[in-house]
C-alpha cells in the first residue's frame, strides 16, 4: 500500500475514529479535522447513560476525561504521522498502531451541564517518540467545562 494523499489520510483517520467501539458507545463523533493546524474537534450529546449526577443532570467526569483523551490521542496520532515524514508507509502504520496515553491531567472547571458537548484538541509538542496534546471541552452554551493535557507514546 502506498502513502495516502491528504484527503485519503483524513478519511482513514475518520474511519479509524468511527470504528472505536467506545466512541460509538458515548456517541462521540468527529466534527472537524485540520491536518495543517493539527487540530481535531469531536461532539457528543448528553444521554441518560452519560450522567454522573442524576439529581442535577450533570455529565459524568469519566465521560469528560474519555472525550478529552480520545480527541487528544487522535490529535497526537495525526501529529506523529506528520512527524514521521517520509519513512516507509508500513513502518509508519506499525509505529502509529502502538500509540497510547502515558500521562494525562484533567482540570474540571465547571459542572458538565448542557445538551451537547464539543471537545477540541491541539498539539503542544511533537518529538521522536512522544506527543503532547492540549484539549478543551465546551458545552452547547460555549462554557469551558474542562481542560486536559496528555502525553502519548508512539
Amino acid at each position: 500500500m502506498s502513502e495516502p494523499s491528504p484527503s485519503e489520510f483524513r478519511e482513514l483517520v475518520r474511519g479509524f475514529f468511527e470504528q472505536i467501539p467506545f466512541n460509538r458507545q458515548i456517541g462521540l463523533e468527529m466534527h472537524e479535522l485540520d491536518l495543517e493546524q493539527l487540530t481535531i474537534s469531536a461532539c457528543f450529546e448528553l444521554r441518560p447513560e452519560l450522567i454522573g449526577n442524576i439529581w442535577k443532570n450533570i455529565l459524568h467526569g469519566g465521560v469528560i476525561a474519555t472525550a478529552l483523551d480520545t480527541v487528544g490521542g487522535l490529535t497526537a496520532l495525526v501529529a506523529a504521522y506528520r512527524h514521521l515524514g517520509d519513512i516507509d508507509w508500513q513502518e509508519k502504520i506499525q509505529r502509529l498502531s502502538k500509540i497510547g496515553t502515558v500521562d494525562m491531567r484533567v482540570d474540571y472547571l465547571k459542572p458538565g451541564r448542557g445538551e451537547s458537548f464539543t471537545c477540541h484538541g491541539s498539539i503542544l509538542r511533537t518529538g521522536n517518540k512522544l506527543v503532547v496534546s492540549r484539549m478543551e471541552l465546551h458545552n452547547d452554551g460555549g462554557e469551558l467545562i474542562a481542560t486536559g493535557t496528555a502525553t502519548y507514546l508512539y
